[in-house]
């Protein structure tokens, strides 16, 4: 009887094990079977899926939930402005980026892009742009008109063909060289230095962004980010001072999209205050290509500008990180919260950035910086030798240097406070050497000064570094100077004001 209990309880463990059995193995092949169901619909899929937690709310680890929302708010707009500009190619975050028709775009438009912008640097040259002769364009009309007349008057025994006669080269030649005829207007001055040398630097940092971009596919402004983003600072400030930062940089690009929007403004209230001015070129024409050349020069003149804004917002925005790296490990140094071999670490990695800060971002922005300064000098020169009373007049010429100024300034400013940090570390291994540090000898605290003194930690421009004492000495004199010229009536009008 024992044997026979004995039996079936064997064979009943033998059946439940071959259940079992069975069961893990069409739990397996059922398994598989979805995986390879997976795996066959995204070989098929064009959606990019992202990675993110089960139950679709954010991630628990804070950092990683800013730095992802970074990403979508900071990062994405860059690449869609570098996008634009030809500096980041098509369909790049898909997995069909290797497509027939994404290679055909990644082909065709960067060609586009550069066909454009050479057509606004003729188009700048032909149509005299801007008006920025500081001897004819500061003449009051009635000035102009006199010196017209009169030149009428002593060559009116020459005989003039009609301006159907005329092919479009030969006006466009005629408009950029000095003519013995008197038909208006005269032809532009200064053609090199005003219009050819700019737009030299200009092409050349696109070309430098375009190697930097496109063909390097540099990242360096999004590992920079996950870098100060994870040491950020101290677990208790750490939430509100990455939203902080995020905030911030959203209104950089705010201010960045505001800056074209008035470029475009001031292309607009050019036209306005000279009563759009009309070429040799554009008479014998007509006005409906007039106003189509200018659609394509308004259209390029954003590409152009964009350009400019992506140079000058990367570097702003490098910096904006800098200052946010530094000021953590200042803050960490000051509340004794960190080991020295532990700073001396973070003191080499700030070096490291700053080094890849000054290298070819910095020779980008130092193009774009040398058009713009010339840009604003001699906006403000025409500005104070205008004689011309019309208020349109002055409206424009009061709105052209404040443009390319403000632009100007950002990436000085930015440069300048990083620099200001960074000799705010210095301070602080001094106060550290007179105050002692917690458990670190004379020995260990003459060392970190020594190696924080003999670190240089400098953000540069033309290979210059960019420090608030010069940008003082400048803006001083340069105040006191346009002070001196008002004051002597060398410069602006002679009335009760001024």
């Amino acid at each position: 009887m024992f044997q026979e209990e004995q039996l079936s309880n064997d064979e009943t463990k033998d059946v439940t094990k071959e259940k079992i059995i069975n069961m893990s193995h069409s739990g397996e092949h059922q398994e598989l079977q979805n995986a390879s169901d997976m795996s066959g619909e995204s070989y098929t899929s064009a959606i990019r899926v992202d990675i993110a937690d089960l139950d679709g709310e954010d991630s628990l680890n804070l950092t990683t939930t800013t730095l992802r929302r970074c990403k979508q708010q900071i990062l994405r707009p860059y690449w869609r402005l570098l996008l634009l500009i030809g500096w980041r190619g098509f369909g790049r975050e898909s997995i069909n980026s290797g497509s027939k028709v994404y290679s055909f775009l990644n082909t065709v438009y960067p060609v586009f892009i550069v066909l454009l912008l050479w057509y606004v640097y003729i188009y700048e040259i032909v149509a005299c742009q801007w008006k920025l002769n500081v001897k004819k364009d500061t003449k009051s009309i009635l000035q102009t008109s006199t010196a017209a007349i009169t030149t009428i008057s002593v060559n009116s025994t020459h005989e003039y063909q009609p301006l159907a006669t005329y092919s479009p080269s030969d006006l466009i030649l005629q408009n950029l060289s000095h003519s013995k005829r008197s038909l208006p207007p005269e032809a532009c001055e200064h053609v090199i230095t005003t219009y050819v040398i700019p737009n030299i630097l200009h092409f050349v940092a696109f070309v430098m962004g375009f190697v930097h971009y496109r063909i390097h596919e540099n990242e360096q402004l999004y590992a920079i980010m996950e870098k100060v983003f994870l040491q950020a600072t101290p677990l208790s400030n750490r939430a509100s001072s990455q939203h902080r930062m995020i905030k911030k940089l959203r209104l950089f690009q705010v201010l960045g999209a505001l800056w074209v929007l008035s470029t475009l403004i001031l292309q607009g209230m050019y036209e306005w205050a000279f009563d759009f001015p009309k070429l040799i070129f554009f008479q014998a024409t007509g006005k409906t290509v007039h106003w189509v050349l200018f659609s394509i020069e308004l259209l390029g003149t954003m590409v152009l500008n964009s350009v400019s804004l992506a140079v000058v917002a990367n570097y702003v925005t490098q910096c904006e990180m800098m200052l946010f790296y530094i000021r953590g490990l200042a803050l960490r140094l000051q509340e004794k919260s960190s080991d020295l071999r532990n700073a001396m670490k973070d003191v080499l990695s700030v070096r490291q950035n700053l080094s890849v800060l000054n290298g070819p971002m910095a020779r980008m922005t130092s193009l774009i910086c040398v058009i713009f300064c010339e840009l604003t000098i001699i906006g403000i020169s025409i500005l104070v030798l205008n004689k011309n009373d019309l208020p349109k007049i002055w409206l424009y010429r009061t709105f052209f240097p404040v443009v390319f100024f403000v632009m100007l300034c950002f990436p000085l400013f930015q440069a300048a406070r990083v620099n200001s940090v960074c000799c705010r570390i210095i301070k602080i291994a001094l106060e550290m050497r007179v105050f002692g540090y917690k458990g670190s000898s004379q020995l260990d605290l003459d060392s970190f000064m020594n190696f924080v003194s003999n670190t240089k930690l400098r953000a540069k421009l033309f290979h210059i570094p960019i420090m608030p004492a010069y940008l003082i000495t400048i803006i001083v004199l340069s105040c006191l100077v346009l002070l001196i010229l008002f004051q002597t009536s060398i410069i602006g009008p002679i009335n009760y004001w001024f």
